[in-house]
């Protein structure tokens, strides 16, 4: 191949992209832009800063308080009930109770509401393993922190270890190893050193935040992409006021409709005076008396506001109808779309993630208590043998004749059974069928078959003994 042909060959194709470019148009809204890693990017520093301005939000906005309220209301609820699944109905029945007992002693499904509105607010937090020595033989306690009092010693320096993030201790692979926890909340006025704490056992602590990215160890508020809406929200609403307050307070002014009269500087110009009810009076000729129209708050207000909460909520996946508390300005078509298909995912979402976080760990510190309590875990299993599951409390059913008759086409045609329907609805299928029959009257089996002859309508048949078959088939000799 000679020097000519070289030149002739076909340049490769070099393909770019607009939002790679930097032009004079949009280079000051990249200017912020970086290349840090999760633990970088979302440094003490910066994760104090939006975590305060959040709380101050949620302390003084209405929209963003009763959207935690609603969050927190929707996703924990009265809290997950356990459901045993041993081969032992007798050892089942008494852990459930068990449970619950101790769950409603130590309000359990209060502190689990408290954990998740300070992570979604916060951006994180933490409950560690305690002891009340007055529930006396199951003692078992929980002590919730919140993101301050895990921090790095005061101590050491920030950068002095690679595997430490702000009192976070994990290996290569971020997995927590232990967490230093301080014995009082730095913020606190109490008087002692609020700087003195200790390394625990990640057995100890449980960590509750959301990770957006690889590598993350800390959390941040769950709406911080649009945090900066609520001041928006509140200086509109304030200048709002402020002008109608404005046109109410001049009642009346007086304004020329002479050419003739000729304004000149006095003490009395924009005088004040006092106006009598019922009141007739002369006015001087050559002048008018007028009052300013209040055309505050005008239509603008209401869709300004009502885009802002829209955006605000967005990063939350909560319907704006849902977090405005009101959906008059949805039909119902759009509002039942907007809860089954956004916001049911995203609950069922954190309800999973919550329940792998905090309530399985939580649930294996009460059994590990429950080894001690005398004859409680008699004719069981290893604890960590324990097969259970966790029914969560549903979403508030906007449309209950539907839901009944989808899941009764869905029990008659197989695609699921009574009792995962009686879990959607945070109940137990063999309890709601024991409190059934005590109700009419008639045993669990005969209730059984009645439900069975109403859902399919026959009578199920007892399903005779099939003989034992051979483990390989036999070959008949040649």
């Amino acid at each position: 191949m000679g020097i000519l042909d070289f030149f002739r060959r076909p340049k490769p194709l070099r393909a770019t992209f607009d939002i790679a470019q930097t032009t004079r148009e949009n280079k000051n809204h990249w200017a912020a832009t970086d290349n840090l890693s999760a633990r970088a990017e979302l440094s003490p520093g910066v994760r104090r800063v939006i975590r305060v301005r959040s709380r101050y939000e949620a302390a003084n906005n209405g929209w963003y308080s009763g959207m935690i309220r609603t969050a927190v209301n929707h996703i924990i609820g009265r809290g997950p009930r356990l459901q045993v699944m041993t081969a032992n109905p007798e050892f089942n029945q008494r852990l459930e109770l068990a449970y619950d007992a101790w769950s409603k002693k130590i309000k359990l499904a209060s502190k689990y509401r408290t954990v998740y509105g300070a992570e979604f607010r916060d951006g994180e937090s933490f409950i560690m393993r305690a002891e009340r020595p007055r529930n006396y033989p199951l003692s078992l306690d929980l002590k919730i922190f919140e993101t301050e009092q895990i921090a790095t010693p005061w101590t050491g320096a920030i950068l002095q270890d690679a595997y430490v993030d702000d009192g976070v201790r994990f290996d290569a692979n971020t997995n927590e190893i232990e967490y230093y926890v301080y014995d009082h909340h730095p913020g606190s006025n109490i008087p002692v050193s609020t700087l003195k704490g200790e390394w625990y056992s990640a057995n100890e602590v449980l960590h509750l935040f959301r990770a957006e990215r690889p590598g993350q160890t800390r959390g941040i508020p769950r709406v911080t992409p649009s945090l900066q809406t609520l001041p928006i929200m509140r200086r509109q609403e304030l200048a709002t006021l402020f002008s109608a307050e404005s046109a109410a307070n001049f009642a009346i002014y007086m304004k020329s409709n002479s050419a003739a009269v000729d304004p000149a500087a006095a003490p009395t110009d924009f005088a004040e005076m006092e106006l009598a009810r019922n009141m007739l009076t002369v006015i001087p000729e050559g002048w008018d008396l007028g009052q300013i129209e209040p055309k505050q708050p005008g239509p603008l207000y209401e869709m300004f506001q009502r885009q802002a909460l829209m955006s605000f909520c967005r990063c939350t996946n909560m319907p704006s109808a849902l977090a405005a508390g009101t959906a008059k300005d949805s039909n119902f078509s759009s509002y039942k779309g907007d809860i089954r298909n956004v916001w049911r995912p995203e609950v069922e979402t954190e309800q999973n993630h919550f329940e792998l976080t905090i309530v399985e760990p939580v649930f294996q510190w009460f059994l590990e208590a429950a080894v001690f309590v005398p004859g409680l875990l008699a004719g069981g299993p290893p604890i960590d043998q324990i097969k259970h599951d966790w029914n969560w409390p549903p979403l508030p059913d906007i449309d209950p004749a539907d839901t009944v008759s989808t899941n009764a086409q869905r029990i008659a045609t197989g695609q699921c059974s009574i009792s995962q329907v009686y879990s959607e609805n945070g109940m137990d299928w063999e309890t709601g069928a024991a409190s059934s029959a005590a109700a009419w009257g008639v045993t669990v089996a005969d209730y059984k078959k009645a439900v069975f002859d109403q859902t399919f309508g026959l009578t199920p048949q007892p399903v005779p003994p099939q003989p034992a078959q051979a483990r390989y088939p036999q070959v008949a000799p040649q």
